[in-house]
């Protein structure tokens, strides 16, 4: 049964300058993305931080739709809208639609539809289907938001959560919008970041990164005691007391504990390493390179 993921959220570009609106806006090289797929991209702003980090589809040839996962899809509307100045481009939240999660083929199955392969879209009696490569292969169903039936379940969106945070797939918070860089949050192993497609905003950090090097900070799987920690806390390093980063995306992984997704300094990741305000010592899994 599809399990509701109220995190990920549906907007749509339409418009015969669509495509090209998104391809000067976006990270990632939107030329390469044909009808019919999806790829991973993200919104950044000038100084090259992430506004919004999402899944982008594209149904054809002037209609696109973004999977924001995590944030406000009112407010990047509204940011959206100011530089669409004189181009043939429509942008809004399509709140009658809904993304659930799949975690096994014979869940596609009972839907009506083969998993699609990579970055295919599959149309399906239910909705549009696409695949979550990983450790385990999952699948992201877009469809209508009262459709029926879907698993409410907490503990499976806690363990759908928890997939995410093993492969390296983050969620931006509202809290994070414009905090992080992308390579501090794996956006470029994931290739969300374009190197070569030529102008758009934050092109030139990422650029300079990219050739240049510099980067110290990335993204890390922590386990954590206790109850998931929330989006935006500080991790700090215990000897200095000071901040070394943040988490990102967290959830409960058993009875005595949670795992998370957290951006933190790679000097500091091999030390001891506390959430703030807690005298709760958290792990360090492994680094997403």
């Amino acid at each position: 049964m599809p399990i509701t993921v109220p995190t990920l959220r549906v907007v749509e570009l339409a418009g015969a300058d669509a495509p090209a609106f998104a391809h000067a806006q976006f990270a990632s090289d939107v030329r390469t993305l044909g009808d019919g797929r999806w790829q991973w991209s993200a919104w950044l702003s000038p100084q090259g931080r992430v506004r919004a980090f999402f899944h982008l589809l594209r149904d054809g040839g002037e209609r696109l739709r973004l999977l924001l996962r995590g944030g406000d899809t009112h407010a990047l509307c509204a940011e959206l809208s100011r530089y669409v100045l004189r181009s043939r481009v429509t942008l809004r939240v399509c709140a009658a639609t809904a993304v659930a999660g799949i975690v096994d083929a014979a869940a596609c199955a009972a839907i009506g539809a083969d998993p699609p392969a990579a970055d295919e879209l599959r149309a399906t009696p239910q909705g549009t289907l696409l695949t979550l490569r990983g450790a385990r292969p999952r699948w992201l169903l877009v469809r209508a938001a009262d459709a029926t039936p879907i698993d409410e379940d907490p503990a499976a969106l806690d363990r759908w959560r928890l997939a995410d945070i093993r492969d390296g797939l983050p969620e931006l918070d509202a809290a994070l919008a414009g905090e992080l860089l992308p390579p501090w949050l794996g956006l470029d192993r994931l290739g969300a970041i374009s190197t070569g497609k030529g102008c758009y905003p934050g092109q030139e950090v990422v650029a300079r990164l990219h050739f240049k090097g510099g980067n110290k900070r990335h993204l890390y799987r922590l386990r954590v005691p206790g109850a998931p920690p929330t989006p935006g806390t500080s991790v700090h390093d215990e000897s200095s007391q000071q901040p070394v980063g943040v988490i990102v995306l967290a959830a409960r992984a058993d009875a005595e504990g949670s795992e998370a997704l957290a951006s933190l300094v790679d000097a500091a990741a091999a030390g001891r390493l506390r959430l703030a305000d807690t005298p709760m010592t958290v792990t360090v899994l492994e680094r997403f390179a």
